[in-house]
């Protein structure tokens, strides 16, 4: 018997990006061939000049939600799942540009491993390079070589590669710890079992994908790289001013409420002296600031 769910539910968060969601909608129902879609587009803000209802009308299909007041990303996501039907859930950016077979690869991926709980595609800049987005949860190496930016000296090296998942060539189906929340696909039993985000400890944005997939991996289930399927990822495109020290916040925030005590000071040490090598390195008064307030966060603990 033919299973009557939409095959994907894709989850966007438009927040004054509407020519970015634009683009996004439609390398979607340009490459969904015969998938059974379900499509969900928040907009965050309110819509003062009708840019987002213009942008509806264009996209009758999709699903539109208004929020009467922002949200953060988790908030919005979590929304938006609540309401999903697919056998895949999908919470995509709305600066994502999805390529030719790739939602297919990745439904595909999912019914022929079942243990996988999530998976996502490989991500490349605008001009074609390749986005890392394997991952490792917090450990000393992985901290120190990230924040330093020394990673990239040893980008598809794949001895260091078993060690620091950034330095992964991303060219093999592999399993690290975690992938960034750009694109990824959940599996619908995941979601029922362990929940959506969590809004209430990310309210903002950053850090809710990897506190997503460790309680995703705790549950027993597996996160897959699959790199078959192509996602552009242009990243950084809703505004936010703080991004930088955000991100620290948002890692600081997960230590705190997943890993012991001791493997939390020593990854928080270990970023610290990263951080202080970059705030020697500084390139104006703004980035020093940023840096400061980062190590006085990494040295408190507290997110």
């Amino acid at each position: 018997m033919t299973d009557p769910r939409p095959d994907l539910s894709v989850c966007i968060v438009n927040h004054d990006t509407p020519e970015l969601t634009r683009a996004c909608l439609r390398s979607i129902f340009a490459t969904a061939g015969a998938l059974r879609l379900e499509v969900f587009v928040v907009n965050n803000t309110p819509d003062a000049d009708g840019a987002f209802g213009a942008l509806m009308r264009e996209f009758p299909s999709v699903c539109a939600i208004q929020n009467p007041a922002p949200l953060g990303f988790a908030a919005n996501q979590n929304q938006m799942l609540r309401w999903a039907a697919g056998r895949y859930l999908m919470p995509l950016n709305s600066d994502t540009v999805v390529h030719a077979g790739a939602l297919q690869t990745l439904v595909a991926f999912m019914d022929a491993h079942p243990q996988v709980g999530l998976a996502g595609p490989k991500l490349v800049y605008a001009d074609g390079r390749l986005q890392p987005s394997c991952r490792d949860f917090p450990a000393l190496l992985p901290a120190f070589m990230e924040v330093t930016g020394l990673w990239r000296r040893f980008k598809g090296n794949r001895w260091m590669a078993q060690h620091v998942a950034l330095c992964d060539p991303h060219t093999d189906v592999t399993e690290p710890d975690w992938l960034s929340g750009a694109c990824y696909i959940v599996r619908r039993e995941v979601y029922a079992r362990v929940g959506g985000y969590d809004a209430e400890l990310f309210p903002v944005m950053y850090g809710e994908d990897v506190e997503w997939c460790w309680r995703i991996r705790r549950a027993g289930w597996r996160i897959a790289f699959v790199p078959q399927a192509v996602v552009t990822h242009l990243e950084s495109q809703s505004a936010a001013p703080d991004r930088l020290y955000m991100m620290y916040e948002g890692s600081v925030k997960f230590m705190d409420k997943c890993c012991s005590p001791a493997r939390s000071f020593g990854v928080r040490m270990v970023a610290s002296a990263g951080v202080l090598l970059r705030w020697l390195r500084a390139r104006d008064a703004h980035e020093r600031a940023t840096y400061r307030r980062a190590l006085r966060l990494l040295l408190a603990g507290k997110g």
